[in-house]
């Protein structure tokens, strides 16, 4: 699902009433925001998604760049379980926000309208973890995607083909080192120096 932000407002009437009790990484919607907010390209900045839910409990999660274009930035929100937890109201908004000399500065917060989380058949709520722990289990699910986008990549690579031709260029190499040394000589020089192995004299005159 992807949603557009108008200004500084991300709509979330298609995804007001979309999760439920006790879900985790159920749903993944895209948040695409323009790429550019008073000359600051967003692209450069981190994001974040916080939650309020009903009970008063404060949820973040660090958010990935799906993809970027010269106009938008898209954010993939694989929603976390950690937002399910309680059913009820959940207030939600974006930020973004960027590191220089050591200070992290907030860029932009979007405004979002509240959405609902209904409530699981059996009715049963868990106490939600703390801030260190949300932080901890989103970068955990950061590391798990690099991890297997690297994986990705060293799977495509051939190492037959690599492997094939390094013996090829070895071949090669024994081949010219095995040919013979060409001296020039003259058949006086010939007939007076010691001959040495491996090598092709080519008498080129009597002197």
């Amino acid at each position: 699902m992807e949603v557009f932000a108008k200004g500084k407002n991300i709509p979330t009437y298609a995804f007001g009433n979309l999760f439920t009790q006790g879900e985790r990484f159920a749903d993944t919607i895209t948040l695409t925001v323009d790429r550019y907010y008073n000359d600051i390209d967003l692209n450069e900045c981190k994001f974040m998604i916080v939650g309020i839910t009903e009970d008063g409990w404060e949820i973040s999660q660090v958010l990935t760049a799906g993809s970027t274009e010269e106009k938008y930035t898209r954010l993939e929100w694989k929603v976390s379980g950690d937002f399910t937890v309680n059913a009820g109201k959940l207030c939600l908004e974006l930020r973004a926000f960027e590191e220089k000399d050591g200070e992290i500065n907030t860029v932009i917060k979007y405004n979002m309208s509240p959405v609902y989380v209904k409530s699981t058949v059996s009715g049963k709520n868990e106490p939600l973890p703390d801030t260190a722990e949300q932080f901890i289990n989103s970068m955990s699910v950061l590391t798990a995607e690099c991890m297997e986008k690297l994986q990705k990549k060293m799977d495509d690579f051939n190492l037959e083909q690599t492997e094939n031709r390094m013996n090829q260029m070895e071949k090669n190499i024994a081949v010219y080192l095995e040919r013979p040394e060409v001296i020039p000589v003259y058949k006086v020089e010939y007939d007076s120096i010691q001959h040495r192995k491996n090598a092709l004299y080519v008498i080129i005159g009597e002197e």
